[in-house]
């Protein structure tokens, strides 16, 4: 297979619409985090949610990004994780615990028009996303 510049073009502008995409979820949550620190409620937010945190082992910063993940997507998670500084482990802990749990508000309606039980998904979804985090948290040094 001989690379063409018809090809080159095509995945440049594919790489570019993609980009451009994931920028526009991606941009705005970073954003409205540094303006949430900014404000001090970033603060407030992470400081009433630590003690829940802890039984994930994880601070209370780690909240905004499951929160973001759970109930926007993956990509407003990753925002919220590129404008918080982060340890590795909560990175870890809160990418596993969103693989089994994210996008609610869209795949929850999509999962009932599917037919199945919307308390039943979302029992389901949570309880794995909460039971990996507390085993990881365990797990994790």
């Amino acid at each position: 297979m001989q690379i063409t510049g018809k090809m080159v073009q095509r995945g440049a502008r594919a790489g570019l619409e993609t980009t451009w995409e994931l920028a526009k979820v991606i941009v705005p949550t970073a954003v409205v985090v540094a303006v949430f620190r900014a404000s001090g409620w970033l603060d407030f937010i992470t400081d009433f949610f630590a003690p829940y945190m802890s039984w994930f082992g994880l601070s209370g910063s780690a909240a905004v990004v499951l929160f973001s993940g759970y109930f926007i997507n993956l990509y407003a998670a990753a925002g919220s994780m590129m404008a918080l500084t982060l340890s590795w482990k909560d990175i870890t802990i809160c990418a596993v615990m969103l693989t089994f749990c994210h996008s609610l508000l869209v795949e929850l309606p999509i999962s009932r028009k599917a037919g199945s039980s919307l308390g039943y998904i979302l029992l389901v979804r949570l309880a794995c996303s909460l039971a990996v985090g507390w085993l990881l948290g365990v797990v994790l040094p």
